[in-house]
């Protein structure tokens, strides 16, 4: 449409100046020395400006003649990046199809261009992974590295994660351990190995680590409370199966107060101070929980308490005031009585027990106490009982929060003389009773 707008003006343009040089076409006449040219003055400006085209028509074929190499360059490695994209975008299919050979070929093709070569590399290590080439792996991570050495962090953390992605947690922690000391802090890697120590339970690294997650913000308030819980809930069972009960303390007194208030967390800390012989020590912790907010599995583990059987009874009867028809404690306060040596009040707490939930655990109790009292008949009868629920019914009440699973509770054991009550002991497997 401009074209033609462009023709009809100068269509126009052309007819008004042939009417104006036929009415009068002008005289100019130019003398040098011995010549004389004379010429009307339409020809003469005619003449000028067709040379001036011709002109500027011969510049223009000069510019397009001299850049014509650098053009046909430019041209030849944008055509290049495409081909390279597109076998980029290809290989980067069969990877995600697990189709490490033909997709690390493609990759490698396409990393000869040096704008898609970090991308291509880190691809390529992945596929080398995929292979089990650890050696090929890392070297593409180096020529990744060299082509974009600004993003070596990111690289890094690729690197690390297609470790982790692949089953080698350990090796991807190392790889991020070399990182400098700046950033290590950065949030990128705090988070990735808040992962890999999750995913290693590596309870004292993830600890260690806390302060600088809360410190950078890497995770919401609401996440960074839950990894807390979790670390140092695995790192109770850590201390207590590598270490003693002198660091357990240590440990819980070092641990955050929103942390210790968890449920769980309470009661892996009580069942490993009992299972060290410090339940006296414990008691308090317990005891105190108790009396500021009632909780079924807590009550349970306070039944597991092999110290002061008689302030240890005589506190837990306090509970039943608000308690009166609950299972849990009323099998906590048998099994306290049993070993306050109170045999009647045990017998009347395990039968009210059960009375309200029948249960193989109770069952198995009362057939310990029964026994030791020489009523054979109906212990057995408790033991055939609970043999019979043992698959169906758990007094063992599950903690609130968290994913803590307490150990099994333990069994009486009938004394070797009617002198000697019947005593608790502390088991992590489910006691045979016959």
């Amino acid at each position: 449409m401009k074209l033609v707008i462009a023709t009809i003006i100068v269509i126009i343009a052309a007819a008004s100046l042939a009417v104006f040089a036929m009415q009068d076409p002008g005289y100019i006449m130019i003398s040098f020395r011995d010549w004389t040219i004379e010429s009307s003055f339409v020809l003469f400006a005619a003449l000028i400006l067709i040379g001036f085209l011709v002109l500027y028509a011969l510049f223009r074929l000069l510019i397009a003649t001299g850049l014509l190499p650098k053009r046909l360059s430019r041209w030849n490695k944008q055509h290049g990046v495409e081909v390279g994209r597109k076998q980029l975008t290809k290989g980067m299919m069969k990877l995600n199809l697990g189709q490490w050979q033909e997709a690390e070929q493609l990759l490698i093709k396409s990393a000869k261009h040096q704008e898609l070569a970090p991308l291509a590399y880190l691809a390529a290590a992945r596929a080398a992974q995929g292979q089990g080439v650890e050696a090929r792996r890392d070297g593409y991570i180096q020529q990744a590295q060299k082509a974009m050495p600004k993003d070596a962090l990111a690289l890094t953390l690729g690197q690390a994660q297609i470790q982790a992605d692949f089953g080698h947690a350990d090796q991807a922690i190392q790889t991020l351990k070399r990182l400098p000391s700046n950033q290590l802090k950065s949030t990128p890697t705090l988070k990735l190995l808040t992962k890999l120590y999750l995913d290693t339970q590596d309870w004292p690294a993830l600890t260690q680590l806390l302060p600088k997650i809360k410190q950078h913000k890497v995770m919401p308030e609401y996440k960074f409370y839950e990894t807390e819980h979790q670390a140092y809930s695995g790192m109770i069972k850590h201390v207590a199966q590598h270490k003693d009960a002198g660091a357990l303390w240590e440990l819980w007194h070092k641990m955050p107060k929103q942390v210790k208030e968890q449920e769980d967390v309470i009661a892996d800390f009580a069942i490993a101070m009992i299972n060290f012989g410090k339940a006296d020590d414990v008691e308090q912790v317990l005891y105190s929980r108790l009396n500021k907010h009632w909780s079924d599995a807590l009550v349970y583990v306070y039944g597991l308490l092999d110290g002061d059987s008689e302030i240890d009874l005589s506190r837990a009867r306090n509970w039943l005031k608000k308690q009166p028809d609950n299972p849990v404690l009323l099998l906590t306060l048998g099994r306290l009585a049993m070993r306050a040596h109170q045999w009647e009040p045990a017998r009347e707490y395990l039968q009210k027990s059960l009375q309200i939930t029948p249960n193989a655990e109770t069952y198995q109790e009362l057939g310990n106490l029964l026994a030791f009292l020489n009523e054979q008949p109906q212990a057995l009868e408790c033991y055939r009982r609970g043999l019979a629920l043992s698959s169906t019914s758990v007094i063992q009440p599950e903690v609130k929060t968290g994913p803590v699973q307490l150990a099994r509770p333990p069994q009486a054991e009938i004394a070797a003389s009617e002198s000697a009550p019947p005593q608790s002991r502390l088991e992590t497997a489910q006691a045979n009773p016959a």
